[in-house]
């Protein structure tokens, strides 16, 4: 599995973060630890303690440090090591005793790590997902062994909603009835957006609370190599999905599934989000059977090619942006 570096990854959602437990992640093979301290200054560096090199994320935060479980050495948000407790007053901290760190970035509520050159992290941008920075939301997390390409692909796959989700997401969404699809695709370097219209084939109880519309208009975007949204934009509410996904090691995929919703069950957020935690949970688990199924299949009859027809326009944008942005990376790493 390619690693591609040279972006910024969503390290976790900032309520993963307490102020008492460091968080442990693996992101492109690399075992890192987030802590937020007692400032809140959130810092994250390699998952060891340089002393005996046990896990760091098995210590605690103390004040403005974490601190190792083991013998208690204590650690800043830049990874270096400021207190050793069995060093003699008048000896000063060995330089050697660091840690690597990773520059992060706050936005939309989310920690984000640089891995790559560091460099070019100034010059590398975000999506742009305003509604997470205010809207309600509930997350999920899911390992498996996918294809790291198809997984991106199957949030924005229009046509797969109405079979694979036919038992959870019903009708809710609308549907896609025989016909063209017109996509009204956008598209840039590394990024591709756009909008197109479902029937509205809602229950008479679903489309009482979410409007007896014709039609409902459907947006979605993804964003190389680890962003999909799909936007349900109903007349006065509306629902948001986003996945965020990377490898964590040569053969397993780790994604974050985050929902958010603007005017729906306003006066019971409780319900609200049991409802859409319920929901969202359900979307993944149908979903993951094709994307494990895909892999398998591929590996036993190496038939590795995705077979595009002509209504799969937004699948042919996609590939296009991701097979050149992948060359693109494996160029620079061959240099």
């Amino acid at each position: 599995m390619e690693f591609i570096e040279n972006r910024w990854y969503p390290a976790c959602l900032n309520e993963e973060l307490d102020r008492q437990n460091p968080l442990p992640k693996k992101i492109l093979g690399r075992d890192l630890v987030v802590f937020r301290n007692a400032s809140g200054r959130i810092g994250i560096t390699e998952d060891r303690c340089c002393h005996r090199n046990v896990n760091l994320s098995l210590g605690y935060i103390d004040g403005e440090h974490i601190r190792c479980s083991y013998h208690g050495w204590a650690y800043n948000t830049e990874g270096a090591c400021v207190e050793i407790p069995s060093l003699p007053a008048d000896k000063p901290i060995p330089a050697v005793c660091r840690l690597r760190s990773y520059q992060t970035r706050q936005q939309y509520n989310i920690t984000w790590v640089w891995i790559g050159d560091e460099a070019l992290a100034g010059s590398t941008g975000l999506p742009s997902m305003p509604e997470m920075d205010t809207w309600p939301r509930v997350y999920n997390y899911h390992i498996f062994e996918a294809d790291l390409k198809l997984v991106a692909e199957s949030l924005i796959d229009a046509y797969h909603i109405n079979h694979v989700h036919r038992n959870s997401i019903g009708t809710f969404m609308g549907n896609l009835y025989a016909g063209q699809v017109d996509f009204n695709i956008r598209k840039g370097p590394d990024w591709l957006s756009g909008t197109y219209l479902r029937e509205n084939a809602g229950t008479f109880f679903e489309k009482l609370y979410f409007g007896f519309q014709p039609q409902i208009t459907t947006h979605f975007g993804f964003w190389f190599p680890h962003t999909s949204k799909l936007d349900i934009a109903f007349p006065k509410r509306r629902m948001v999905i986003y996945e965020f996904y990377y490898p964590l090691d040569e053969k397993r995929i780790s994604m974050c599934q985050v929902t958010l919703w603007d005017n729906i069950f306003r006066t019971l957020p409780p319900f609200a989000r049991w409802f859409m935690l319920r929901k969202s949970l359900r979307i993944v688990e149908e979903d993951l059977v094709f994307l494990e199924n895909s892999k398998k299949v591929k590996e036993a009859t190496g038939h590795n090619d995705l077979l595009v027809t002509p209504s799969d326009e937004v699948t042919f944008e996609f590939t296009r942006i991701w097979n050149a942005n992948t060359k693109a990376n494996e160029d620079t790493a061959a240099e």
